[in-house]
């Protein structure tokens, strides 16, 4: 198998894992805050990471100097940021809601990549990257916010922020391509756990203790472990064979599974018009990448 059959086949796995990530969160944020559940899934994550990176070389084995500050923005846009507003986003609106969302992560990011990093971008792809913020607007719009949640507008608005956020770290992640993507994710990782830390331990300060379950416990495994050790593991390696815009294009993967595993196991529903809003998204998404 080539190198860029192995790249794409691991994209289909890390989005499928990824899909499932909403409805595991929104879960686990009924009783665990979210800064304080970041934190402990990106502890998860480097505690995973960190060994295998200095078995390889550590520090000693990137290219160039100008790989740790990069390192530091993949942290800040893709873990801290992205997280911070991923899971506060989750306490307001639906976990089918936020993965339609972030279905429009493909074209800001094909957008981002021929602002930065010189890919290219025809009229077929600029009408692509309209019809999927216009169908983002859509979803957003169109859902009713879940019973007892007064601040959808928050919710809806961070969500969509945190499809800047990754479409930034996707661009930060392909400068790095040529590295070993171990030790990139590993201090990207950790970084990001670190910066993550004050605003957790303000969260704790200003907040009851909470009661951590088992359940809740292996949720934070799962999506530390898996979802983000390997995950962002296996999304920064495939960067090596594919564009950033093709990378991100898998992003289309995870409405599927998020839609599916929110209502299977959530028990949530969606209007028509939320169908139509992520119908919309892929549309632009595909004609954009």
């Amino acid at each position: 198998m080539s190198p860029r059959h192995t790249a794409i086949l691991s994209l289909i796995l890390v989005m499928t894992i990824w899909g499932s990530a909403f409805a595991v969160t929104k879960a686990t944020l009924s009783t665990v805050p979210p800064i304080l559940f970041a934190l402990l899934r990106f502890a998860v994550a480097s505690v995973v990471l960190l060994p295998i990176a200095q078995l390889r070389g550590g520090a000693a084995k990137l290219k160039t100097p100008r790989a740790l500050p990069i390192i530091v923005l993949m942290a800040l846009s893709g873990v801290t940021l992205y997280y911070v507003g991923y899971n506060i986003s989750l306490r307001y609106i639906s976990a089918s809601q936020a993965v339609l969302i972030q279905s429009a992560i493909p074209a800001v990011t094909a957008f981002f990549a021929f602002l930065f990093i010189n890919e290219r971008l025809n009229p077929k792809r600029v009408a692509g990257i309209a019809i999927s913020l216009m169908g983002v607007a859509l979803v957003m719009v169109a859902a009713a916010p879940p019973a007892g949640v007064s601040n959808a507008l928050l919710g809806n608005g961070l969500m969509a922020f945190t499809t800047i956020l990754w479409a930034a770290y996707t661009i930060f992640a392909k400068r790095l391509a040529e590295h070993d993507q171990i030790i990139v994710t590993a201090y990207s990782t950790a970084a990001g756990t670190v910066l993550l830390m004050p605003i957790a331990l303000w969260e704790f300060l200003t907040r009851p203790v909470p009661d951590i379950s088992a359940q809740d416990w292996l949720s934070v495994v799962y999506l530390g472990a898996i979802s983000s050790a390997g995950g962002y593991w296996l999304y920064n390696r495939s960067l090596q064979q594919l564009q950033a815009s093709q990378t991100s294009a898998f992003i289309n993967l995870m409405p599927v599974v998020g839609v599916a595993t929110a209502v299977i196991f959530l028990g949530e529903s969606l209007v028509l018009w939320q169908l139509l809003g992520g119908a919309l998204v892929l549309l632009g998404t595909w004609l954009s990448t």
